[in-house]
């Protein structure tokens, strides 16, 4: 009997260790990636912004939800797909005309971003990337809480005036959010993910603070492969300042970065290498005593290693105990 209680407490502990109860809900990541197509024959030579009835949405691609990551390619081959009014409708064939769109998580388990974009003369295509992961700090002192990301231009082709008659704009977010923003909408797929809270800033609720970075890319203007860097900073209502949050102890956060690559009518832009993030090295987060949401579901905590090892000794302990009692 002993030796049964000994077996399931050891395994308890190993089972605590590796997470495998389950996280609070705040305790979450997640990505949505949307990649869409739309056809701007009607457009004529004038403006293909997507203001018209005759340029709505005809192709998609989405992927990601909840605890998930993303990767979403939409390419004008000809394919047969369903699009966003759930409709089955066949692109183009038209190879030149494509998005990517990749989210994934790093160092720190921070999100990373990954998107390209290239249009045909007569298409806009555009790809929408978002990841959000939670951080809860574990220490017994508020620690400043600040994210900075590199978006990577690699290359673009195109002019823009402003309206993209032939180019490419890039886009780049950084967020803190309250993760009431997610668990408010229960357990939410790509698409509810992405109609809910892609780019939401200031202002909105669930937002603790917000910078849209970016802008648009000219070609001549801006160098071959630009950088374009961004910071958040904290909200006041609608209005964002600088400076870090403070992320008192036990507070959960999630952090978000999206991405947005808009191209039409020949232009196209390649980001692969990449939409990186990082905890702003001059802001004097405490890393050491924040946890993410996906180290809860992944690979075992220091601290979970360390119950880990006690239940093993203490089972060890316990069976050489009952093997000596045998043999008397």
């Amino acid at each position: 009997m002993n030796l049964r209680f000994g077996l399931l407490a050891a395994a308890a502990l190993g089972l605590s260790a590796f997470g495998v109860s389950t996280p609070a809900a705040a305790q979450a990541y997640g990505s949505a990636a949307f990649g869409t197509y739309r056809d701007c024959t009607a457009a004529g030579a004038g403006v293909c912004d997507g203001s018209t009835l005759d340029q709505v949405i005809v192709g998609s691609a989405i992927s990601g939800g909840t605890s998930s990551t993303s990767n979403t390619t939409l390419t004008l081959t000809g394919q047969t797909i369903v699009n966003l009014f759930n409709q089955t409708v066949t692109l183009p064939n038209d190879p030149t005309a494509s998005v990517t769109g990749l989210v994934s998580f790093g160092a720190s388990d921070l999100p990373v971003l990954n998107a390209s974009s290239a249009s045909g003369a007569s298409e806009r295509m555009g790809i929408n990337a978002f990841g959000y992961q939670s951080y809860t700090n574990t220490g017994s002192v508020a620690t400043p809480f600040q994210i900075s990301g590199d978006l990577h231009i690699d290359s673009f082709d195109g002019t823009d005036g402003g309206t993209l008659p032939g180019g490419a704009i890039a886009t780049s977010y950084l967020a803190v959010w309250d993760p009431s923003i997610i668990t408010d909408l229960g357990t939410p797929d790509a698409q509810t993910l992405f109609d809910s809270v892609f780019l939401a800033g200031c202002g909105q609720s669930g937002v603790l603070s917000a910078v849209n970075g970016g802008g648009n890319l000219v070609n001549g203007v801006t160098s071959p492969s630009p950088t374009i860097s961004t910071t958040t900073g904290s909200c006041s209502g609608s209005t964002e300042t600088a400076g870090p949050l403070m992320l008192a102890p036990g507070q959960t956060v999630l952090v978000v970065a999206g991405l947005q690559l808009l191209t039409n009518r020949g232009g196209d832009i390649d980001a692969l290498h990449t939409f990186s993030t990082e905890f702003t090295p001059d802001a004097g987060v405490d890393v050491a005593e924040l946890r993410s949401g996906e180290s809860i579901l992944g690979v075992p905590e220091p601290a979970s290693w360390a119950m880990l090892i006690v239940g093993f000794f203490g089972l060890g302990s316990l069976i050489r105990r009952r093997n000596a009692a045998l043999a008397v």
